[in-house]
């Protein structure tokens, strides 16, 4: 294994304390290990009566105090990877008559390795997945520590190499990288190779209950981004077979870091475009159905996320999923930004539903489209006889540029056979009563003007609420259709 040397410990003090190693070799490869801080827990009792309290050495000066105590010395740690693609470490101890090798966490050996000033090795495949080169990161040797330094106090997923594939998204190495979100009350997971759509083994979900609280999240697969793909336009593509429910929602997400600090955490805050597939409510049970997403991936993007969610009880197979560069003739699925824009963008949805959200609890319930006639519009419709909850088409936008502003937001609305309500509204996200204003219609209506007048507070209310919600919501049978919308400030703050 190539030998390396410790250059630096960089500690984050951000509220999620991490440690991380940098490692340098002979031929200047970079490896960053982040570790957690392990005195970013503080016992209860120290806050009690700290001047009674003895003090309690740590574990890691417990067990160097026993290794000098017997005579003992820690040669070598050699960091390796284990079957299941964890990083660990082996201890290489020697005491007065034998070499003991024992293996360890990673978090413990680099510590006491640390301490001890060992000697580290790391195999070649770490090596081939994670480390980077020095010399990309500035002109000379100053400018290149100076930049790597930055980059691990403040990011140190930067200072990881790209892979070049998305791994296992055929299931050819087992579930290696898939995470399931739900415990196994809720649902469980198996390869099935008796369902397969491609004949290879897909990947059978069992949900045994509704699950009525949290995300809907179910199943989830994320890495870094192929360096080929940044720049162009991609589609992954899955297929979904259901037994007793609806088609579940297919998400895409794409993240980078930014120049920005999240009060939050104290770390580096990253930024995310994401896209969603459309669900297929009239599917027939028990046929593979596709699912396509289409998105733009920015230059800056760095990794992807791929999450199946829904929140029914039943069954549903997945396979045949695929990740690939396609021309600009193929259409975007919606692309929603993460913060938001600090302007509306695509009111008049001449890029199709491009920055609209479509939120609801029954998304099989109602269906979205966009009308390319002169001039487009979108439409709500229910598509089963008696639909549960409401449909909500939006848009989210910082604040930004209008806290304390009085704003007007216009649009005109048509509706078809609505027996409940359809809304034109705008709020800030996740807040009712005062804080949202909305105007509804009912029943059969030609092209008919709405306009709300709003004063945007001076604060975000709570964390949730950082940001403007403004759209139309379907609730119950019948279709709404929505264009012209306009949103301007009528009163400076």
């Amino acid at each position: 294994m190539p030998q390396m040397n410790i250059l630096k410990v960089v500690q984050n003090t951000g509220k999620l304390s991490m440690t991380t190693f940098l490692l340098l070799d002979e031929q200047q490869q970079l490896l960053a290990l982040q570790l957690r801080d392990q005195t970013s827990s503080i016992p209860i009792q120290t806050a009690i009566r700290k001047e009674t309290l003895p003090t309690e050495p740590q574990t890691l000066d417990f067990f160097a105090s026993v290794l000098h105590a017997l005579g003992g010395t820690l040669e070598e740690i050699a960091v390796a990877i284990s079957p299941d693609k964890q990083l660990y470490a082996q201890l290489h101890l020697r005491d007065q008559h034998n070499l003991h090798v024992l293996n360890a966490s990673l978090d413990d050996a680099l510590r006491l390795a640390h301490r001890e000033k060992s000697r580290i090795s790391v195999s070649e495949e770490i090596l081939a997945q994670r480390a980077v080169n020095l010399a990309d990161y500035g002109a000379t040797e100053a400018e290149q520590l100076a930049e790597v330094f930055r980059r691990a106090e403040r990011n140190p997923d930067s200072l990881r190499r790209t892979s070049q594939a998305p791994l296992n998204l055929d299931f050819s190495d087992g579930l290696q990288g898939w995470n399931f979100l739900r415990d196994s009350t809720y649902g469980s997971y198996e390869l099935d190779s008796q369902a397969t759509l491609t004949g290879k083994a897909c990947l059978a979900i069992t949900l045994h209950k509704p699950f009525t609280h949290g995300s809907s999240g179910i199943l989830l697969y994320g890495g870094s981004l192929p360096e080929h793909y940044r720049g162009q336009r991609i589609r992954l593509s899955a297929y979904v077979k259901t037994e007793q429910m609806y088609q579940p929602e297919l998400e895409f997400h794409l993240s980078w870091p930014t120049d920005k600090i999240s009060p939050w955490t104290g770390t580096v805050a990253t930024a995310e475009c994401m896209t969603r597939s459309r669900i297929v409510a009239q599917a027939e049970e028990g046929a593979w159905v596709r699912h396509e997403m289409v998105i733009n991936v920015p230059t800056q993007a760095r990794h992807f996320r791929f999450q199946l969610g829904t929140k029914e009880q039943g069954k549903l197979w997945l396979d045949g999923i695929e990740l690939a560069t396609v021309d600009q003739s193929v259409a975007l699925t919606g692309t929603i930004l993460r913060p938001p824009p600090t302007q509306p963008v695509n009111l008049d949805f001449s890029e199709g539903l491009e920055y609209w959200e479509i939120e609801g609890n029954t998304p099989g319930h109602y269906d979205l489209a966009v009308d390319t006639t002169n001039p487009s519009c979108a439409s709500l419709k229910s598509v089963v006889k008696a639909p549960i909850g409401s449909c909500v088409l939006l848009q989210k936008l910082s604040m930004e540029n209008y806290q304390g502003k009085a704003v007007r937001l216009s649009a005109f609305l048509k509706s078809l056979d609505v027996t409940s309500r359809a809304t034109l509204f705008i709020s800030l996200f996740r807040v009712s009563g005062e804080k949202r204003v909305e105007q509804a219609i009912t029943g059969t209506t030609p092209w008919t003007p709405a306009s709300l007048d709003w004063r945007v507070p001076a604060e975000p209310v709570g964390f949730i609420a950082g940001f403007i919600t403004f759209g139309v919501s379907l609730q119950g049978p019948g279709q709404v259709w929505l264009k012209d919308i306009h949103l301007q400030i009528v009163e400076e703050a």
